[in-house]
């Protein structure tokens, strides 16, 4: 028999938007859908919990994806063949300028290190992880309004969280490198969401809210709180304009039907 080409999402064509926001955390689901109209859960297996709603009359879906490339890579390709095109991820992340980055900023991703062990089985590591033009432009308007901070830039995109307690001081070498090579910040999912979109042809984008501050020892020193959520209240409000203005620029660009 074939594979169910949605086994994991467990969700109906007619119960997906063409434009997808991608949480991690199945918590944040509901947190983002109530700025859709109408949003409505629609489907909730393992880590994917999807709801929908409407925006600018246009059908747009939120659905969490659980933690790291493998998980989110599922979603998809799993996704793509329902006949979305339009992916935002909504992050969190530690940061690893401590010059630059503070709790609550926001990272709008033009690229990401491939640290991860899923692209790998895709295409050779020498293939960049870049985010859709499209989607970083409508971040970066959506953004002046929304965002207090917000920073564009490579990111850091690792499977093994805790991978850096046990391989110390390979680990610190490694990340001296990519702070020296102006990584904003490290986080799970990014490369994973970005290869599959440029090889499979979607628009894919992200937006990222630092939750761990961090020293020149690369030592994290500050964690979550106050304004770390409130910096994820803008990430996700800079998320649903960036999704209105591609709406609305996609509305324009349809062939006239004169």
């Amino acid at each position: 028999m074939p594979e169910d080409p949605i086994y994991h999402i467990q969700v109906g064509q007619k119960d997906i938007g063409k434009y997808v926001i991608l949480p991690g955390d199945r918590g944040r689901v509901e947190r983002i859908a109530k700025y859709l109209d109408q949003a409505k859960p629609v489907a909730s297996n393992r880590e994917y919990y999807t709801m929908t709603g409407y925006l600018q009359g246009e059908k747009v879906s939120v659905m969490s994806t659980g933690m790291g490339a493998p998980c989110i890579t599922i979603a998809v390709e799993e996704l793509r063949t329902l006949g979305v095109h339009t992916y935002i991820r909504i992050g969190t992340a530690g940061g690893l300028q401590p010059a630059l980055t503070r709790l609550g900023d926001g990272i709008i991703p033009t690229g990401a290190i491939r640290d991860d062990g899923t692209t790998a089985r895709y295409i050779p590591e020498i293939y960049p992880a870049i985010a859709h033009p499209d989607v970083v432009n409508a971040l970066r308007q959506a953004a002046k309004t929304k965002h207090e901070r917000v920073h564009h830039g490579i990111v850091l995109s690792t499977d093994a969280y805790y991978a850096r307690n046990f391989n110390i001081e390979e680990t610190r070498q490694l990340m001296d490198l990519f702070i020296r090579g102006n990584a904003l910040c490290v986080e799970m999912e990014v490369s994973g969401l970005f290869v599959l979109g440029t090889l499979f042809g979607l628009r894919c984008g992200a937006i990222l809210t630092i939750r761990e501050e961090s020293n020149d020892k690369g030592e994290y020193t500050h964690q979550a709180g106050d304004l770390y959520e409130q910096g994820l209240e803008r990430s996700i409000q800079t998320t649903i304009e960036a999704i209105r203005l591609l709406i609305e620029t996609d509305r324009r660009n349809e062939p006239s039907s004169a």
